[in-house]
């Protein structure tokens, strides 16, 4: 059983590995979507997530499509994308939704383009064993080097964010 679980996790990780390598190519951060509940993400922890995007600079928002908060600030962040393009920052995005279909079509409503994940019961234990996500919407900032910066970083209507941004790249 154990092999079965490494075979599963093994390929889960290369088919995001090889997802991310191909929009890392072609620069297209157009909207992935990875839905962390299904069977194939089932042995997937964050920090598998977070190691996706070793040395970038990471922009975490952890949201959902029923949170007005959340929704409100999404079109700013399209813009603090659009400004950072072409450099070492990616943008993930976090739903804590229970409905995938909720999820996709809060993905798609407000167009969220960039690296988009449905948790799962095991990630989001995870990533509340290190920030304590008791909120939302929520921002955490990591620099290239893996270590985290902010576990509260300003939100993307804040100007000042993207002065974080720069001195991390």
């Amino acid at each position: 059983m154990n092999i079965l679980k490494a075979i599963i996790f093994s390929t889960a990780v290369l088919f995001s590995t090889v997802a991310y390598s191909q929009l890392e190519e072609t620069g297209d951060y157009g909207s992935r979507m990875v839905n962390l509940q299904e069977a194939a993400y089932a042995e997937t922890s964050f920090q598998d997530i977070l190691d996706l995007y070793e040395g970038k600079v990471v922009y975490l928002d952890f949201w959902a499509s029923w949170c007005r908060p959340c929704k409100n600030e999404m079109p700013h962040s399209a813009k603090l994308k659009e400004k950072f393009k072409g450099k070492d920052v990616v943008f993930i995005y976090i739903s804590s939704d229970r409905n995938e279909s909720a999820w996709r079509s809060g993905v798609e409503q407000l167009g969220i383009k960039g690296d988009n994940y449905l948790t799962s019961a095991k990630v989001y234990q995870g990533y509340n064993d290190l920030f304590d996500v008791k909120y939302i919407p929520r921002y955490i900032l990591i620099g290239k080097d893996g270590k985290v910066v902010d576990t509260n970083a300003k939100r993307p209507s804040n100007p000042e964010v993207a002065t974080d941004i720069e001195n991390l790249l």
